[in-house]
């Protein structure tokens, strides 16, 4: 018996017999690439090594940056925020914001572009996390599937995710926790107003996006905890944070795919909610440090499936193969070797060693079911 990527990820997802345990998981390391295909990087075959790379090891694999430029680049954008680019992230540096004032001009700014480019079909970059997710340099949404398409097709059976879906991660990202608590606190409805052009910008593009073709697998994601509890109060988290991504999910679900809802740190307080939705077929990632026990977790949701339980914050980093193969095999039988897909709790960072990335996959792929 045995399965192609796709068919064993849906067999996993629906709780099927497998012939093994996928692996998924985001690769921002180039020693890693360039160790599974024994080819060092230039900025002319970054893209071909990137998808042979995970095209070795990975069944699923979210987020695609490609190191095509490995040397960071500072940048200053037509709103005055900087930014510091590296190949696989993007970190602001700077926000043009000195009062209140300035903030409410600029989320009225964003809200007007936002439906400019949606009316468009256009790619707003004041919509944008700053991440490297997939297709940010794209001018309009059918770019992004066109590149999305190109990827894929290199990737020799690897299902790469939908580009993701995300909402108040942007908001977070562009006015920083600080400037957007003030602006929810003293504006809520200018606050719900930008949320809601966010929500109506993702639908937008999961429309245009949406092809079965391409990809089977659609992803939310929300900042829900950190390692002991909600980030967030729960009526904020509960009235103004699930509901606008439910209308994601339930716009993905529309078009058949099978939905990964995405959630940092603790989470143990939104999943009966979300789980009730009837939407979500799994849940990511199981951070250890924020006590998202997998047996338990199997316990209470048997129908569910796991997606990335090892720690990359540590573990990944400085354990040894040996402590990363047991802790792989241990969420893989805590998980009762079912409805689990096995990747680090966010990516295999640069600083992970190859060998630990290595152990990882390695224990889930040779897994004996």
């Amino acid at each position: 018996m045995s399965f192609t990527s796709k068919e064993r990820l849906i067999r996993t997802f629906e709780g099927k017999e497998i012939d093994r345990i996928a692996t998924y998981d985001i690769i921002h390391n180039v020693n890693l690439m360039e160790y599974l295909t024994g080819q060092k990087i230039t900025a002319k075959n970054a893209e071909d090594i990137a998808c042979k790379a995970v095209s070795k090891i990975l069944d699923l694999v979210r987020h695609f940056s490609i190191p095509d430029n490995l040397e960071p680049k500072i940048e200053q954008d037509e709103d005055d925020f900087v930014h510091r680019k590296d190949w696989w992230t993007i970190q602001v540096l700077a926000r043009p914001f000195k009062t209140m004032d300035d903030v409410k001009r600029m989320v009225n700014r964003d809200i007007e572009r936002i439906y400019y480019c949606i009316g468009k079909g256009k790619v707003c970059k004041q919509a944008l996390f700053p991440l490297r997710l997939f297709g940010e340099d794209c001018e309009y949404f059918e770019e992004i599937k066109e590149n999305f398409k190109r990827c894929v097709e290199k990737m020799d059976g690897t299902q790469m995710i939908a580009p993701e879906s995300c909402i108040l991660y942007i908001a977070l990202e562009r006015y920083d926790l600080k400037w957007w608590s003030y602006l929810y606190n003293d504006y809520p409805d200018l606050a719900c107003q930008y949320l809601d052009a966010l929500t109506d910008y993702e639908l937008s593009r999961i429309d245009s996006f949406a092809d079965l073709s391409l990809t089977s697998i659609s992803f939310t994601s929300d900042p829900i905890g950190v390692n002991d509890s909600l980030m967030f109060a729960p009526d904020f988290t509960f009235n103004i944070i699930l509901p606008r991504t439910k209308k994601l999910v339930e716009r993905w679900k529309s078009y058949g795919y099978y939905h990964i809802y995405f959630a940092d740190g603790y989470k143990w307080p939104i999943l009966d909610e979300v789980i009730s939705w009837g939407l979500v077929d799994a849940v990511d990632p199981f951070e250890p440090l924020a006590h998202m026990d997998v047996a338990k977790f199997r316990n209470k949701y048997p129908d569910i499936t796991i997606c990335q339980p090892i720690d990359c914050q540590n573990l990944l980093y400085t354990g040894t193969p040996d402590e990363i193969r047991k802790a792989t095999i241990k969420a893989i039988e805590d998980a009762g070797a079912k409805r689990i897909i096995i990747g680090s709790t966010s990516e295999i960072h640069p600083n992970v060693p190859v060998k630990n990335a290595l152990a990882m996959y390695e224990a889930a792929r040779n897994y004996r079911l």
